[in-house]
């Protein structure tokens, strides 16, 4: 037995510098929850570089689940 799951979602291409510009764009709409992922840099890769998803999951009004 086969289920087809029908559930609705749109693709949006942004151009910019990532963070803040998912940021913007979530805080403008409305959305239940972001679903971003993360790829697992070490602990002195994320200190020096930050990540993108942690930046994201602070700064947007709207759960966030990451993925690793």
């Amino acid at each position: 037995m086969f289920f087809i799951n029908k559930t609705k979602y749109t693709v949006n291409i942004l151009r910019g510098d990532t963070g803040p510009e998912i940021v913007a764009f979530v805080n403008t709409h409305h959305y239940d929850c972001i679903v971003i992922g993360s790829r697992g840099l070490n602990q002195f890769q994320s200190l020096v570089l930050g990540s993108v998803s942690h930046k994201i999951a602070k700064r947007v009004n709207c759960p966030v689940l990451i993925i690793k």
